[in-house]
C-alpha cells in the first residue's frame, strides 16, 4: 500500500511537473464558487488534493479494519485504489470537485455503517444528510446521492420517521443558513448544463478517459459476480454494509454514463468503490490465478505513462 501512494504521489507531482495535466471544466455548482477555483496555484492546489486523497485512503483503512468487509483484515483497498488514482492524473493533480465527492461520500458511507440498528443516532443521520447538502452549493452532483443514503437508511435498519425528519432537516438546514445569512440569495442560484456521451466524446483525451473507466467498471461488475456468492453467506449487517457500497456503484456508473461531460467528478469514488470490489476478491479467491491482479496494476500504469508520453 505504502509503495502505491508514493507512487501515485509521486506520479501527479510529475504530470503537474511537465505539464501534462490538462485541466478539466469544474463550474458545475449551484451557487458557490467550484473547488477547482478555491486554491489559484497549482502546486498548493496538487498538495491540498494529495493531502484529501490520504483522508480518503485512511477512511478505507477504517473501514475494513472497524467493520471488515470481506471477514479479514487487509490494506490491499487501499493498495487498489492508489493504482486507480494513478492512472488518471486529471483527478490527481489538483484540488477537484470529485476528491471532494469521494471523500464525503466515504465519510458518510462511514457513518451510515456504525448506526447500523441503532436507529436513536439520528445525529449522525442528520451530519451525513447536512454534509451531502452543502456540497451540492459547489457540485451538483451530490444531488444524485441523498436518495442513495435514504435507501442506506433502511438498508441499515434505521428507517424510522424521526430518522426520516432528521435527514429533512439535514438537506434544509445549509439552505436555511447560507439564505438566512446573506451570504447567496435566490438570484445567484443557476442549473447545470447536462451534455449527452456523444456530443461529450469529441478528442482523443476523452476517448482515452472513457476507455479507462470502461475497464475499471468492467474489472469492478466482475469482481462483484465473482464474490457475490461469498457476499450472500456473511451476516445481516456485513451484507447490508456491502449492500451499501453496491448501490454506491451502481449509482456512480449511471451518473458517469447520463452526465458524461462531469464524468471526472464521479471518477475517484469510482475508484473507491472498484478498489473495494477488488480487493475483496482478491481476499476471498486468493490463489494462483492472482496474477490476473498484478496484470491489470501493470495496464493502469501503462495508461498513465500513455497519457504522459505519448
Amino acid at each position: 500500500m505504502v509503495m502505491a501512494v508514493i507512487v501515485m504521489i509521486a506520479s501527479a507531482f510529475y504530470a503537474v511537473a511537465t505539464g501534462a495535466v490538462t485541466p478539466v471544466s469544474d463550474d458545475n455548482g449551484t451557487i458557490l464558487p467550484p473547488v477547482s477555483e478555491w486554491i489559484s496555484s497549482p502546486i498548493m492546489s496538487l498538495w491540498a488534493n494529495t493531502g484529501v486523497i490520504l483522508i480518503i485512503i485512511a477512511f478505507m483503512v477504517y473501514i475494513n479494519k472497524a467493520y471488515t468487509i470481506p471477514r479479514t483484515i487487509t490494506f490491499i483497498y487501499a493498495t487498489f485504489f492508489a493504482v486507480l488514482q494513478t492512472a488518471t492524473p486529471e483527478i490527481t493533480a489538483r484540488l477537484g470537485s470529485g476528491t471532494l465527492l469521494a471523500a464525503i461520500i466515504m465519510a458518510s458511507m462511514t457513518l451510515m455503517f456504525s448506526v447500523y440498528s441503532k436507529p436513536e443516532s439520528r445525529r449522525r443521520v442528520f451530519l451525513v444528510f447536512f454534509l451531502l447538502s452543502s456540497a451540492i452549493a459547489v457540485q451538483y452532483a451530490f444531488i444524485i446521492y441523498i436518495p442513495v443514503f435514504i435507501i442506506a437508511c433502511a438498508q441499515m435498519r434505521i428507517f424510522t420517521l424521526r430518522t426520516v425528519l432528521a435527514a429533512l432537516v439535514g438537506v434544509i438546514t445549509p439552505w436555511w443558513l447560507l439564505f438566512g445569512a446573506g451570504i447567496v440569495t435566490p438570484g445567484d442560484f443557476h442549473l447545470p448544463h447536462f451534455v449527452s456521451v456523444i456530443e461529450a466524446a469529441d478528442s482523443a483525451e476523452t476517448i482515452l478517459l472513457a476507455s479507462t473507466i470502461a475497464l475499471t467498471v468492467v474489472l469492478t461488475m466482475t469482481a462483484y459476480a465473482l464474490s457475490l456468492l461469498k457476499l450472500i453467506t456473511y451476516n445481516a449487517r456485513t451484507r447490508a454494509c456491502n449492500g451499501l457500497l453496491t448501490l454506491l456503484t451502481v449509482v456512480t456508473v449511471i451518473a458517469m454514463a447520463a452526465d458524461f461531460t462531469n464524468f471526472i467528478t464521479y471518477l475517484t469514488l469510482l475508484n473507491c468503490c472498484s478498489a473495494f470490489f477488488l480487493g475483496h476478491l482478491f481476499v476471498i479467491r486468493n490463489s494462483p490465478r492472482a496474477w490476473v491482479a498484478i496484470i491489470s496494476i501493470i495496464i493502469y500504469y501503462a495508461i498513465y505513462i500513455w497519457k504522459i508520453f505519448v
